[in-house]
């Protein structure tokens, strides 16, 4: 034999069984083995305790010390009324009044004005006060003078809504082309006193 076929065999001999050896653990499988154990657990009496459970009933309890018999009465007359037990009643009542207590500590509200008029000339501002008084009483406004110093101002409405003031003013463009809507603190007084004409009115 020539060298180079003694190198192919020695290579042959070397490879073949490594790639043997190989092939036959790709195919090898696991023999299942029947006589294993199957698990089996019974869970049936975890199943009862779930299904056997109850949800502890609520009791109604009154601010004074009630008997039971009370008590149930209560119950039976609050399902079968719909008004509110009398301990959800005082809570109601206390929570009312104090937001009632807080809301009376502020004396402003962030609101909307028309401003018809900004300038020092004291005549200009007085004539767009008369014009604007003319004017806007078919719209429901009221101008007002506002001094500022050094500048005249003449607003109109209380607006608490923005929607509610551009509304207005679009309304109003046409005899004072120079509005515009300005931000403004709003006096509770006023808005109670507008909330009363309206209750009047209805």
């Amino acid at each position: 034999m020539n060298k180079v076929t003694k190198y192919h065999f020695l290579l042959l001999s070397v490879f073949l069984p490594c790639l043997i050896s190989l092939s036959s653990c790709g195919t090898t499988k696991p023999v299942s083995n029947s006589t294993a154990a199957v698990y089996n657990e019974d869970l049936a009496a975890f199943r009862t305790a779930l299904a056997s459970f109850k949800e502890p009933k609520k009791e109604i309890t009154t601010s004074e010390n009630l008997s039971t018999n009370n008590t149930d009465n209560t119950t039976q007359s609050t399902q079968t009324n719909g008004a509110p037990p009398t301990s959800d009643a005082m809570a109601v009542d206390a929570l009312l009044s104090r937001l009632a207590e807080k809301n009376s500590e502020f004396k402003s509200l962030p609101g909307y004005r028309i401003q018809l008029y900004t300038g020092s000339d004291s005549d200009k501002a007085n004539a767009v006060k008369n014009k604007a008084s003319y004017i806007l009483s078919r719209h429901g406004l009221r101008a007002e003078s506002v001094y500022e110093q050094p500048l005249f101002k003449i607003k109109a409405g209380y607006f608490i809504s923005q929607l509610e003031a551009q509304r207005q003013l679009v309304a109003i463009l046409d005899d004072f082309p120079e509005a515009i809507l300005v931000p403004d603190k709003i006096s509770m007084s006023v808005l109670r006193a507008r909330y009363q004409d309206s209750k009047e009115d209805d």
